[in-house]
């Protein structure tokens, strides 16, 4: 009886893999699989009306349609005037005043909100309203709490026999007055933030320094500061970004107004594309704009990593 050869297989063909290389590949792109989706919606709504307005930016762009390849022409003829200047300027007084006050009151109410308060829940939920109102009802409510002729503040001034100036209206005030605004609606995102990184702050290091007969200024700067530091950088990045390019409020509030004062590079881009139709230096202050955002984040980041550095 004759038996056929028995095949014996001692390894896999060149067209198969083994088991452990096939999960090893799944392993390795499962994630890159699962972040394709995200990657592409964020390049659909962010990359490609970037890299379009880049392109306008140097074409003779109107509201309609794309013209003929131009240059900088279009930023020259932005910042040659006085008030694209005017507007880059205006635009950092603006943040540097929200940041000047908004990042330290929300960290010394963060601090405050951190100790054992009697109805500390309480407050806390007052005291974050403020960011969970839209930035065109802050406007309103601002405007309105400013007027010189009919606003509560106004009428109580008048009680006394004073009278109360239209800070939306004055040169000289509007911008303290925007600033004063924004401030009230950006300080709860820095509390949030800081209260939240105290709370991962162990309470034996603030027991042991008070042992060694550490003060408070010192437990606040030798523990405190330098344990919250990362989370204070983040929200310097996200208030810097979030009123640099803020439109509504400077909109709704003062226009721009009074003859400039307060216009800012962000609404200079509005009122460019959506006033005078100018679409071309439009996208060429928006292409500015988006870079300096890359700045102050990139100089935020370097900050951060030089902290990093010595801490370490």
């Amino acid at each position: 009886m004759s038996h056929s050869p028995a095949v014996v297989r001692t390894g896999n063909s060149g067209s198969e893999r083994p088991p452990q290389h096939r999960s090893a590949l799944l392993k390795r792109f499962l994630p890159l699989g699962f972040f394709l989706p995200a990657f592409l919606f964020v390049a659909a709504v962010s990359f490609l009306p970037l890299l379009y307005a880049l392109t306008q930016s140097f074409r003779a762009a109107d509201h309609m349609g794309m013209g003929a390849f131009i240059g900088i022409d279009n930023y020259i003829r932005f910042f040659g005037e006085s008030k694209g200047i005017a507007a880059l300027w205006q635009s950092f007084i603006f943040v540097a005043g929200t940041v000047a006050l908004a990042v330290p009151l929300g960290f010394a109410l963060a601090c405050a909100l951190n100790r054992p308060l009697r109805f500390r829940g309480f407050f806390r939920t007052v005291l974050l309203l403020p960011w969970l109102v839209s930035n065109l009802v802050v406007a309103l409510l601002w405007a309105w709490l400013l007027n010189g002729n009919f606003s509560p503040l106004a009428q109580m001034v008048e009680f006394i026999g004073l009278s109360l100036p239209n800070a939306t209206t004055s040169a000289a005030l509007a911008m303290p007055a925007l600033i004063m605004a924004n401030v009230w609606h950006s300080y709860p995102l820095v509390m949030i933030f800081v209260l939240a990184a105290l709370q991962t702050v162990p309470a034996e290091l603030y027991e042991a320094a008070r042992i060694d007969g550490a003060g408070a200024w010192q437990r606040f700067r030798m523990i405190t500061l330098p344990l919250v530091m990362n989370t204070t950088i983040v929200v310097l990045v996200l208030t810097t970004l979030h009123t640099f390019n803020n439109v509504t409020m400077v909109f709704i509030m003062t226009g721009g107004g009074p003859v400039g004062a307060t216009e800012t590079l962000a609404l200079r881009v509005f009122l460019e594309e959506f006033k005078y139709f100018h679409t071309g230096i439009a996208a060429a202050a928006a292409v500015v704009i988006f870079s300096l955002n890359m700045v102050f984040s990139l100089a935020y980041i370097r900050v951060l990593r030089s902290e990093k550095t010595n801490v370490n």
